[in-house]
């Protein structure tokens, strides 16, 4: 359940940037697409991050770099905008969520005692 808390917090924080970076217009069609390009590189990484020995920074970069190429590509902006988006977003994302570790006992309904 910590690793569905971690996708939950990064969709939170992510998304919302990246709908910063667009008008009104266009803001469903980009969420959709950033979305999209979140659920497939969030478990490359952490994929990534579990089974090998690959420093975290270097994962992080790599997602960086390809989420903003997906970015750029999906939402038809320009490169330095999806990769303005990628950075901004990520980094965010990745500072937060090294930060705050939620326990996943804290949704569980207290266990009550009978005699």
């Amino acid at each position: 359940m910590g690793l569905a808390l971690d996708l939950f917090l990064t969709l939170l924080l992510e998304l919302p940037i990246i709908a910063l970076f667009f008008k009104r217009k266009k803001r469903p069609d980009a969420l959709m697409n950033a979305l999209m390009v979140n659920l497939i590189s969030w478990p490359v990484a952490h994929i990534l991050k579990i089974s090998t020995d690959i420093s975290i920074y270097l994962i992080e970069a790599i997602v960086i770099i390809g989420e903003g190429i997906a970015l750029w590509l999906l939402t038809g902006c320009g490169w330095k905008k999806g990769f303005t988006m990628s950075v901004i977003a990520n980094l965010i994302s990745f500072a937060v969520t090294s930060l705050i570790h939620i326990e996943p006992d804290i949704f569980q309904k207290p266990q009550m005692i009978i005699h």
